[in-house]
């Protein structure tokens, strides 16, 4: 479970960053209010009520500030969406972009991979961890059919099978890469277990 300490320390580094901006600033502050129930996803994908909340300076491409739903209904403002959800339970999810948010241990330390892990954080790790083993195994099959199958090819096949092997290849680092943040991830919450 991640502390309230530091979900509140997130909001006012990221609170920070937004300078003088009212309408981030009346979020945060309702966000800092209903701590228990906002949770930093990497994924807002499913989420009932999920908010993007953007400060980047050096994107290439424009973004909006602030995006929000509601149950599927888009929230024009930061007012609207307090209204939305100030009157229930609801866990709010949240993602917030900003230059380097990869690498700021602060937001890290609170980021959950996607919605499973606001339910049950331990099942959600595991079955995420099962499945992206399948498909690794089922990678690596393809790999290895295509490898087993290139040799005897006649060219047009070689040039068919290597590129099917290239993209193998690429799909196994992104799936490693995956399986590594999955990991530090499970390492995170360990060590917040062992120290409660």
């Amino acid at each position: 479970m991640i502390s309230r300490s530091k979900k509140m320390d997130a909001l006012f580094n990221f609170g920070i960053m937004t300078g003088q901006n009212p309408w981030f600033s009346f979020l945060t502050g309702f966000l800092i209010g209903q701590i228990d129930r906002v949770h930093f996803l990497r994924d807002l994908t499913g989420a009932s009520v999920a908010v993007k909340m953007s400060v980047r300076r050096a994107a290439v491409w424009p973004h909006e500030p602030f995006k929000a739903t509601v149950r599927g209904v888009s929230m024009p403002n930061t007012i609207a969406l307090v209204k939305s959800v100030s009157e229930e339970d609801t866990p709010i999810c949240v993602s917030l972009e900003f230059d380097h948010a990869d690498e700021t241990p602060w937001y890290q330390d609170i980021l959950l991979p996607n919605l499973s892990f606001v339910k049950d954080p331990a099942q959600a790790a595991e079955e995420e961890s099962r499945t992206l083993w399948q498909e690794i195994d089922r990678t690596l099959d393809v790999y290895r059919e295509c490898r087993a199958l290139f040799n005897e090819a006649s060219p047009e096949r070689r040039k068919e099978l290597a590129y099917y092997m290239q993209i193998a290849e690429s799909q196994m680092k992104e799936l490693s890469k995956q399986m590594e943040d999955l990991n530090k991830y499970m390492k995170r919450m360990a060590n917040a277990d062992d120290r409660e």
